[in-house]
């Protein structure tokens, strides 16, 4: 009887090596099908990559588009930098848009797979994005919004070699500062001035979850035209937070059952 169960221990092993080996021998054949046919490409980006982050500067993010200019006036700055930037607005965007944020390179691998997961079921178009933070960054600031491989690809490139050359804070700053918010509003605070007439750092929990919420569809959550639409999201905005400990449950509920009203800048 024991010498059965050995004898089937050893035929399971046995088949179990054989898939390792099939699977492993069919990695490979697909590896070397996508460096014979895209590899030219791939090293393509990599080289515009490259190139595009060793010519950035910090300056580089520190034109806010907003109305042309980079300041209403000297003491009302529209860029804020890292240390200017309320903690709740940093923790508001990393628990919605990014909660691994420190801890990536850049690129986030579950992201990835959940990227591949919507392409294979959905007729191989690129429909989910999954980019972190620095990868939306890449895309805002040196790319454009084409869904393609190769757009993804070279934004992926360029967020990994954004993470070496500048600090977590400094991506988290550069992003804050040049994200979208619809109407003209380019940045946190030209998006508190946009529409609610003071500067972000006066606004409190709720207004900037609502702010929060545009930039993941400007359009759809624009708080001018849709402003239900961007409170729901504001509340899963705040639903991250307390999930993730930025917040306490009386902060959540204080926020959630704050009513915002919307003071649009002239």
């Amino acid at each position: 009887m024991k010498s059965k169960k050995i004898k089937q221990s050893k035929f399971k092993n046995k088949i179990l090596l054989r898939i390792l080996q099939f699977v492993a021998i069919t990695l490979i054949i697909i590896s070397g099908f996508i460096c014979f046919k895209y590899g030219p490409t791939i090293s393509s980006l990599y080289d515009n990559a490259t190139t595009k982050v060793n010519n950035c500067t910090v300056d580089s993010f520190n034109t806010n588009k907003s109305n042309n200019t980079t300041a209403l006036n000297s003491k009302d700055p529209l860029y804020l930098t890292s240390s200017l930037i309320p903690k709740d607005v940093k923790n508001a965007f990393i628990a919605i848009e990014d909660k691994d944020f420190y801890k990536h390179g850049g690129v986030s691998i579950k992201a990835i797979f959940r990227s591949v997961y919507s392409i294979c079921t959905n007729d191989w178009k690129l429909t989910q994005g999954g980019s972190t933070i620095t990868q939306q960054l890449a895309r805002n600031v040196f790319l454009n919004f084409d869904k393609n491989y190769k757009r993804k690809v070279e934004e992926m490139f360029i967020a990994t070699k954004l993470e070496k050359k500048f600090s977590k804070d400094q991506i988290l700053e550069f992003y804050i500062n040049n994200i979208y918010f619809n109407n003209n509003a380019y940045g946190i605070n030209a998006a508190a001035k946009k529409y609610f007439n003071k500067d972000c750092r006066e606004l409190n929990l709720s207004e900037i979850c609502t702010l929060v919420a545009i930039p993941n569809d400007p359009e759809y959550y624009n708080p001018i035209k849709h402003l239900n639409n961007t409170l729901q999201r504001r509340n899963l905005v705040l639903e991250k937070m307390k999930e993730y400990g930025y917040i306490t449950n009386e902060d959540y509920q204080s926020a959630i059952n704050y009513k915002i009203v919307l003071n649009l800048s002239k």
